[in-house]
């Protein structure tokens, strides 16, 4: 039973994922408000909590969008005595777009999806170093607007909330790139 139920939702993936239509791309920054590595609360342990995101958007119905995105946070580095630590956190986000309203220059949308976190800590002493490393496998839930800025370019902003081993709350905001105003003026002539 498990076997069918896997291999029906990779099919339905597939022709969703096929019929679906890549309309945007770009980035932007992301504020957090961290985490502590391995759930210890020493200022050592923090996460960092500016990053620089990366995202796509495609188009599956009118109302669906899928959002696969790629975060890297700025690492959090402290210095005690002989000790210097650092924290480094890189995401992989894969997400749901429901567009509730889609407006003349606004689209509304409620978001979920799943959310793969690899964080790494760097402890260098004077004469040695020791790194530990944890991932954590989580959900997303949020909301976010794209507003249209021009014709080729969309001004977007999301609020979410990873809840995993490593929960935190999220703001990212950039500027996304309409492919399919690329693909409209391209010259047929080339």
């Amino acid at each position: 039973m498990k076997k069918s139920v896997i291999i029906f939702a990779l099919i339905t993936a597939t022709f969703s994922v096929s019929y679906a239509q890549f309309t945007k791309a770009g980035g932007g920054l992301v504020l957090s408000n961290g985490f502590p590595f391995h759930n210890h609360i020493w200022n050592q342990n923090r996460s960092g909590v500016i990053g620089l995101s990366f995202k796509g958007i495609y188009e599956i119905t009118i109302p669906v969008h899928i959002s696969p995105s790629f975060t890297i946070f700025y690492p959090h580095i402290t210095r005690e005595s002989m000790i210097k630590t650092s924290v480094s956190t890189v995401m992989f986000d894969i997400n749901g777009h429901y567009v509730f309203n889609s407006l003349n220059r606004f689209e509304f949308y409620g978001l979920g999806g799943v959310d793969i976190l690899y964080a790494a800590k760097k402890d260098d002493y004077e004469f040695s170093t020791n790194k530990e490393s944890d991932n954590a496998l989580g959900l997303n839930l949020g909301i976010g607007t794209y507003m249209k800025f021009t014709e080729q370019l969309d001004i977007y902003g999301e609020a979410k909330y990873v809840i995993s081993k490593y929960d935190q709350f999220m703001l990212n905001a950039g500027i996304l790139l309409n492919i399919g105003w690329l693909k409209k003026n391209e010259d047929p002539g080339i």
